[in-house]
C-alpha cells in the first residue's frame, strides 16, 4: 500500500525522477503531448512551489505517483489545473482516485472552486477517474476538458486535510522502515 501525502520543495529530484520514469505512453498522455526527457527537466526546475502543490503516491520511499496542482489567483481567480501520473506498477489499484481524491480536498480547502484538466481521448482510465469524482467532460478537438466542481471548505474537509497530512506523515516512516527491513533481509 502507498504512503499519499504532499511533497516538499525539497524533493523536486523525486518529482522528476518519477515522471522520467514514465514510459512513452504515459508520458504522453501526462503531458497531452510527445516531450522529451529535457522539457521535463525544464518543466519540474521551473515548477513554482507557492502555486503549484503536489502530492504524491510513495513506495519504499520512492515516487512513484503524482498530482499536480497549479493555481494561479491573478490569471484563474478560484480556479486551478490539475495533471496526473501513476507508474504502470500501481496502475489499476486505486492510486489515481485516492490521489485525485485528496487533491480535491486541498483545493476546496484553499477555496478553489473549480479544477480543471485535460485528457486525451484515449484516455479511458483518465475518463473513468474524472467520472469517479464527479467531473463534467467535454470533447474538444480531439481531447477532453474536465471541469470538477467543488464544494466550500468546512470543518469537515479541514479536518480530513490535516488528519491525512499527519496519515501521510506517519505512514511515510512506516514505508521507509519496511523498505528498510526488506532490504536487510534481501
Amino acid at each position: 500500500m502507498p504512503a499519499f501525502r504532499k511533497l516538499l520543495p525539497t524533493e523536486r529530484d523525486q518529482y522528476l525522477a518519477h515522471l522520467l520514469r514514465l514510459d512513452r505512453t504515459d508520458r504522453y498522455a501526462r503531458f497531452t503531448g510527445t516531450i522529451s526527457d529535457d522539457v521535463i527537466r525544464q518543466h519540474v526546475a521551473g515548477l513554482d512551489w507557492g502555486r503549484t502543490i503536489l502530492v504524491g503516491a510513495f513506495i519504499q520511499g520512492e515516487l512513484r505517483g503524482a498530482v499536480e496542482l497549479c493555481t494561479d489567483r491573478l490569471l484563474w481567480p478560484n480556479q486551478a489545473e490539475l495533471g496526473i501520473s501513476v507508474e504502470k506498477g500501481l496502475q489499476g489499484r486505486k492510486v489515481g482516485t485516492t490521489l485525485i481524491r485528496r487533491t480535491m480536498t486541498i483545493a476546496a480547502n484553499r477555496s478553489i472552486q473549480q479544477v480543471h484538466m485535460i485528457c486525451l481521448a484515449d484516455n479511458v482510465r483518465m475518463r473513468a477517474l474524472s467520472r469517479k469524482h464527479g467531473g463534467r467532460i467535454e470533447l474538444e478537438g480531439g481531447e477532453f476538458s474536465v471541469t470538477f466542481d467543488l464544494p466550500r471548505p468546512n470543518q469537515f474537509s479541514l479536518a480530513l486535510e490535516a488528519l491525512e497530512d499527519g496519515a501521510g506523515a506517519f505512514n511515510t516512516v512506516l514505508d521507509r522502515f519496511q523498505g528498510a527491513a526488506l532490504d536487510r533481509a534481501a
